[in-house]
C-alpha cells in the first residue's frame, strides 16, 4: 500500500476513534510490525486472514456473532474486509494501542457524566469510583506525552516524515550515536605509523562516519558549521596538517545537511533539484575519498599527499556549502533560490571554476522552474504546487460568473505577480510573462485550443536564449488575442453599437425614444413598471435605423436608485478623496423621477467584458445620464416654444407682457443648445476620432485598454463630469430651465382672451419670470466664472474655453452683469 494512502487511512481511523495525535507515528509502529509475504496477502482467503479471525474469536466478548458479522459481509463481497480484519487484529496484539483506545474511551464517559446535572451523593461516588479505576489502570503511564514525543515538527506545508529524522544513524553526517571502539595510545606510538592511523581514520571522517582520534563536535544550530576536536596524543605536526584538512568535512557536513533537508517535497521543486544536483556532486566526491582509500591500502598515501590531492574538492565543496549556507539561513524558495544562484554566478566571474559550478547547479535547480514557466507562457497553465513561481492565481472569480454582472478586477487581479518570487534575471521580462500567461488564459476560457508547443527553456550566462523565447511567446499570445477580439468578437461594431446608444451617436432612435417614453420620464419610479421602458425600447429600436445595430438585443433600460451626482462617487478614478467625501456627506436625493435615475445598461460577454467591463459601461452611463437629461430639458423648453406660438394671435399690447418670457427661453434654449454641442461635437467626436485611429495601431489587448480608458476620462473631464463645482452648477441650471418651463406651462400658461387680463395676475407673472431670469443669469455668470477661472497655463482644459467663448458671445452677459451691477465678471479671455 503506497505510504500516501496508508497515512490517510490512519487518519480517517483516528478521526473515527475521536484520537487527537500524529497518524505518522501510528504508520511507523505498523511499518515495524513483521509481515508475511504471500501471494494475495490480505485475501480472505489467505492464510493471514484465517489467521486473525482466529484470534480476534478468541478476544471478542461475543465469538459467534462476531463470525456471523463476518460471514454476512464476505457474502456482500465487501471492499478492503481482509485488511480492515488485518488492522483490527494488529490493534488487538498491540498494549499500547489498547491502552490509549481505553484511556479515550474512560475520558469520554467522564466527560458525559459531568455534564449531567448531579444532585445526589451516589453520582458523586459514582464519578469518584470511575477516575479510582482509570487511574489505576494508566497508573505509570503517560500516553499522551509518550506519543507527543514521537511527534515530529512538520513544516506548514503537509510532509512526509522524512527518513533522517525517523532513521537518524543512517545518515552519512556524523551519526549521533558513537561506535564505541578501543582507541590506542597514540603517545608510544611512532609518527610514521600514527600517521597512517590517522590516515584511515581522516578518511571515515571525510564522508560522515565517526573517527576515534578525531571527534566531530555537537551543532549549536541546524545551520552552523561542523567543528572536530582531535586527540591531544597526536603529533603537532600531524594536528596541523588535519586542520588544514578537516573543513572539507567541515563543509561536507553542511552539503549533506543540506541535500537531506531539501529533498522534502515541502521545500518545493526547485530546492528538490538543486538538492538532487548536489547529492550527484557527492556521490562524485565519495568515489573520490574511495580512491584515496584504496591508494591508502596501497601503502602510497600520506597525510601530505592527501593535502594536495583534496585541494580541488575543498574549493567546490566550500563552495557549495557558501550556497547550501546561504539558502537555508535566508529560508529560500522557488524564485528566490534562483536569485541567490545567480547572484553567485555574477559574483565568481573572476573564478571559472566556482562559475562553472554554480553554473552547473543553476542549470539543475532552474529545470523545474522553467518547466512552469514554459506551461505558463506556452499555455496559460500555472502548475506550483508549493508556491514557488512568479505568477499567482487567486482564484477571486470563476468563469460562470463572468458574462453579466463582471467587474475589471478580474484581469488586474485574478493572476498578479509575486515580487519576491521573481529570479533576478527574469525581473525586467516579468510584466510580458504575465501578460503572455493572461492573454493565453483567456483564449483557453473562450473555448479556443492553444496550439502552442512547450519548448524547453534553458537557463544561461547569456540572457538572450531565455529573453527571445519569452519575447517570442509573447508576441505569439498578444496577436492571438487580439485577432479574437478585434475579429471574431468584432470588438470595433461592439464599440459603435454602444457609442449609438450611450453618446447619442443614433440620432433618430433617441427622438424616437424620448416622444414614446415623454409620458414615463416625468413620473416618480415608484409609479413605472420597467417592463413598459423595456417594451418603449424595443420598439424605438424597431421604428428607428437601430433596426439594423446586430446588438441592438444587447441594450437594456435600467433605474438606478441614486442620481447622477452620487453615482460619480462610484467611479472610484474620477473623484479626489475630498470631493468624494463631499459628495458621500451630501444629502442623497429621495423621491426620484424616471428622468433623474433613468439610464441604459448593455450585456457584454466575456472576453469583451475585459474592455466593456463594470467600470467602462459605468462611464459610459453618466456620461449618456448627463446628454439624455440635457435633450429632455431641451425637449421641455421647445414645448414651451409651440405653446408660445399663440401669443401671435394676441394684440400687440397683450403680447408685449410675455416679452421678458420669451427672450428669457429663447437664452435658456441657447444655452442647453450649446452645452449638447459642445459635449457631442467639440469633446466626443474629437476623442473617439483619436481613439479609433489607437486601436488600428495597437499590438496587444492592454494597449486596447489603456486607449480605452483615455478616451472615457478624456470625454468625463471635458463634459465637465469631473469637476464637481461645475457638475454642480451646471445641474442647478437644467433645474432652473426645468422649473421655467413647468411655470410656463402651468400657472403661466397663454390664456388671454381679447387682450383682456387681471392686473393682479399679470404683475404676478411678471415678478416670477423676473425672478426666474435673475435665477438664470446668476447660474450662468457662476458658470462663465468657473470656466474662466480654470488654469490656462496647462492645456487641460482647451476645449471648455470654447464652450465659455459661445456661452458669453461678443462678451454679451459680461457686459449686461456690469449694467445691472451685478458682481464684475473679470474675464481674461485670449484671443
Amino acid at each position: 500500500m503506497a505510504e500516501f494512502k496508508l497515512i490517510h487511512l490512519v487518519k480517517e481511523l483516528l478521526n473515527v476513534t475521536g484520537v487527537n495525535d500524529d497518524a505518522h507515528s501510528f504508520v511507523e509502529l505498523v511499518q515495524r510490525m513483521p509481515l508475511r509475504t504471500e501471494s494475495n496477502t490480505y485475501g480472505c482467503s489467505s492464510t493471514i486472514f484465517q489467521n486473525a479471525v482466529q484470534n480476534l474469536a478468541q478476544v471478542v466478548p461475543n465469538s459467534q456473532l462476531f463470525l456471523e458479522k463476518l460471514e454476512y459481509l464476505k457474502e456482500r463481497n465487501v471492499d478492503s474486509l481482509g485488511e480492515y480484519v488485518q488492522l483490527l487484529n494488529y490493534i488487538s496484539q498491540d498494549s499500547r494501542v489498547k491502552d490509549l483506545l481505553q484511556m479515550k474511551k474512560a475520558r469520554s464517559q467522564f466527560e458525559s457524566l459531568t455534564t449531567e446535572t448531579m444532585s445526589t451523593k451516589g453520582a458523586i461516588e459514582q464519578v469518584k469510583t470511575r477516575v479510582k479505576r482509570a487511574s489505576k489502570l494508566f497508573k505509570g503511564r503517560d500516553l499522551d506525552k509518550s506519543w507527543s514525543e514521537r511527534n515530529l515538527q512538520l513544516s506548514k506545508t503537509s510532509s512526509i516524515t522524512s527518513w533522517v529524522q525517523r532513521r537518524p544513524s543512517m545518515s552519512w553526517d556524523f551519526s549521533s550515536i558513537t561506535l564505541t571502539t578501543s582507541r590506542m595510545q597514540l603517545e608510544n606510538i611512532p609518527d610514521i605509523s600514527q600517521e597512517n592511523i590517522l590516515i584511515e581514520d581522516l578518511l571515515n571522517i571525510l564522508i560522515g562516519l565517526p573517527g576515534c582520534y578525531i571527534d566531530p563536535l555537537k551543532l549549536q544550530d541546524q545551520y552552523a558549521t561542523r567543528e572536530f576536536s582531535l586527540c591531544d596524543a597526536i603529533d603537532p605536526s600531524l594536528k596541523d596538517l588535519l586542520k588544514q584538512i578537516l573543513p572539507l568535512a567541515s563543509h561536507y557536513s553542511t552539503v549533506q545537511r543540506f541535500t537531506e533537508e531539501k529533498m522534502r517535497f515541502e521545500f518545493g521543486q526547485v530546492c528538490n533539484a538543486l538538492a538532487e544536483s548536489m547529492n550527484s556532486l557527492i556521490i562524485d566526491y565519495t568515489l573520490f575519498v574511495t580512491q584515496m582509500e584504496t591508494e591508502f591500502r596501497s601503502g602510497n598515501l600520506n597525510l601530505h599527499k592527501l593535502w594536495f590531492y583534496i585541494q580541488k574538492n575543498l574549493h567546490n565543496m566550500s563552495f557549495m556549502s557558501n550556497i547550501a549556507t546561504s539558502i537555508s539561513k535566508s529560508d529560500a524558495k522557488g524564485g528566490k533560490v534562483l536569485s541567490l544562484l545567480h547572484d553567485h554566478i555574477t559574483g565568481y566571474i573572476g573564478d571559472t571554476q566556482a562559475q562553472q559550478l554554480c553554473l552547473h547547479l543553476m542549470q539543475a535547480a532552474c529545470v523545474p522552474y522553467m518547466n512552469m514557466l514554459g506551461m505558463w507562457i506556452y499555455k496559460g497553465i500555472i502548475l506550483d504546487p508549493i508556491n514557488e513561481f512568479l505568477i499567482e492565481d487567486n482564484e477571486m472569480v470563476q468563469k460562470e460568473e463572468m458574462p453579466v454582472d463582471y467587474s475589471a478586477d478580474y484581469w488586474d487581479k485574478k493572476y498578479t505577480i509575486r515580487r519576491e518570487r521573481i529570479p533576478t534575471f527574469l525581473e525586467p521580462v516579468s510584466d510580458i510573462i504575465l501578460r503572455a500567461g493572461k492573454y493565453l488564459n483567456v483564449i483557453r476560457q473562450c473555448g479556443k485550443a492553444v496550439n502552442h508547443k512547450v519548448e524547453s527553456i534553458e537557463y544561461k550566462i547569456e540572457q538572450k536564449h531565455y529573453i527571445d523565447a519569452i519575447d517570442k511567446a509573447y508576441k505569439f499570445a498578444s496577436i492571438n488575442l487580439l485577432d479574437l477580439v478585434l475579429k471574431e468578437k468584432d470588438l470595433l461594431g461592439r464599440l459603435k453599437s454602444v457609442k449609438h446608444y450611450f453618446l447619442l451617436d443614433q440620432g433618430d432612435f433617441i427622438v424616437t425614444f424620448l416622444t414614446l417614453c415623454e409620458k414615463e420620464l416625468n413620473k416618480d419610479v415608484a409609479d413605472v413598471i420597467q417592463g413598459r421602458l423595456d417594451s418603449l425600447l424595443d420598439l424605438a429600436l424597431r421604428l428607428s435605423s437601430s433596426n439594423n445595430d446586430p446588438y441592438k438585443d444587447d441594450l437594456c433600460t435600467e433605474l438606478l436608485p441614486y442620481d447622477l451626482q452620487h453615482q460619480m462617487v462610484k467611479i472610484k478614478t474620477v473623484l479626489s478623496i475630498e470631493e468624494r467625501n463631499l459628495f458621500l456627506t451630501a444629502q442623497k436625493k429621495t423621491n426620484l423621477t424616471v428622468i433623474e435615475s433613468f439610464a441604459f445598461s448593455y450585456e457584454v460577454k466575456w472576453p469583451l467584458s475585459l474592455i466593456l467591463n463594470r467600470r467602462s459601461l459605468a462611464c459610459y452611463q453618466m456620461i449618456f445620464r448627463h446628454l439624455f437629461y440635457c435633450k429632455h430639458v431641451e425637449r421641455m423648453i421647445c414645448q414651451v416654444w409651440r405653446s408660445n406660438k399663440v401669443a401671435k394671435s394676441f394684440p400687440f399690447l397683450s403680447a408685449k407682457q410675455y416679452r421678458l418670457a420669451f427672450a428669457l427661453r429663447q437664452r435658456m434654449l441657447h444655452c442647453i443648445q450649446n452645452l449638447e454641442y459642445h459635449m457631442m461635437v467639440e469633446v466626443i467626436e474629437p476623442h473617439w476620432s483619436a481613439f479609433m485611429q489607437k486601436i488600428a495601431k495597437v499590438s496587444n489587448v492592454d494597449e486596447v485598454l489603456t486607449c480605452h480608458c483615455d478616451f472615457l476620462d478624456a470625454c468625463l473631464k471635458d463634459c465637465m463630469l469631473t469637476i464637481t463645482s461645475l457638475l454642480n452648477t451646471i445641474t442647478n441650471i437644467l433645474a432652473i430651465c426645468v422649473k421655467f418651463c413647468k411655470f410656463m406651462q402651468g400657472e403661466g400658461s397663454l390664456n388671454i382672451t381679447d387682450g383682456q387680463q387681471q392686473t393682479e395676475k399679470v404683475e404676478s407673472f411678471r415678478e416670477s419670470i423676473a425672478s426666474l431670469d435673475l435665477e438664470f443669469s446668476e447660474a450662468l455668470k457662476e458658470l462663465l466664472e468657473q470656466i474662466n477661472g480654470l488654469n490656462k497655463e496647462t492645456s487641460d482644459h482647451e476645449r471648455l474655453y470654447n464652450l465659455l467663448y459661445r456661452l458669453d458671445f461678443n462678451s454679451y452677459y459680461s457686459g449686461q452683469f456690469e449694467k445691472l451691477g451685478l458682481k464684475n465678471v473679470r474675464m481674461n479671455i485670449s484671443g
